[in-house]
């Protein structure tokens, strides 16, 4: 179909399209035969999504609430407690003292202490800093391009899986425990609910388009 990469081709459902992903197939298989697959990666592939990748621009304030949910997943993160549930969930340590890192869908996100990267072969890189509450993509700050909005994607994502793992092995009372703080506001942060509503401005921003 024109318009979509190879790698996304739509099939009539109904009224409407669905988008079909070549790799939604075997892959899910084998991860639901291999607990082990299942923790890594959620049950599913780990490649980047492919999206329709339309060249109008996407809707402004894409990233906008972006800053908040990793200033808030940094500060729980820094806990001592917090990094060995990480490292429980798959993060290991890079070669820089104090940093862990996760491979998830084609992405590396690296942790440290007030910084955050998620980068992927084509993407670039998607830096967040605590100081500051700086998000920038390829050094420049970010702007809600296809690239960046994979990057976003793919964060949002590890840091929604890793809440729901919390929350299925200690209950919810904990998982809301730990408390997600981010700048002035006095409030926790529900992290989970959180990554549900910048998942929906992503998508928003897909399907409304996006640049390079």
């Amino acid at each position: 179909m024109s318009g979509l990469p190879a790698a996304v081709q739509t099939e009539p459902a109904g009224k409407c399209s669905r988008i079909v992903r070549p790799w939604a197939d075997a892959r899910h298989d084998r991860s639901r035969r291999d607990p082990r697959s299942l923790r890594d990666t959620g049950g599913v592939s780990s490649d980047l999504p492919a999206f329709a990748l339309p060249a109008e621009p996407a809707e402004p304030g894409a990233l906008d609430r972006l800053p908040d949910l990793l200033d808030a997943a940094l500060r729980v993160w820094s806990d001592p407690a917090e990094r060995r549930r990480m490292r429980a969930f798959g993060f290991v340590p890079a070669l820089e003292p104090g940093v862990l890192k996760r491979e998830w869908h084609g992405s590396q996100v690296r942790v440290a202490q007030g910084r955050l990267v998620v980068r992927a072969p084509g993407w670039g890189e998607l830096t967040f800093r605590a100081e500051g509450r700086e998000l920038r993509h390829d050094g420049a700050p970010a702007e809600p391009s296809r690239r960046a909005l994979a990057l976003a994607e793919a964060v949002v994502g590890l840091i929604q899986s890793y809440e729901r793992w919390v929350e299925a092995r200690e209950g919810r009372e904990e998982r809301l425990r730990r408390g997600h703080w981010s700048g002035p506001d006095p409030r926790p942060m529900n992290a989970l609910a959180e990554t549900r509503r910048i998942q929906r401005m992503l998508h928003s921003a897909w399907r409304s388009g996006t640049r390079r």
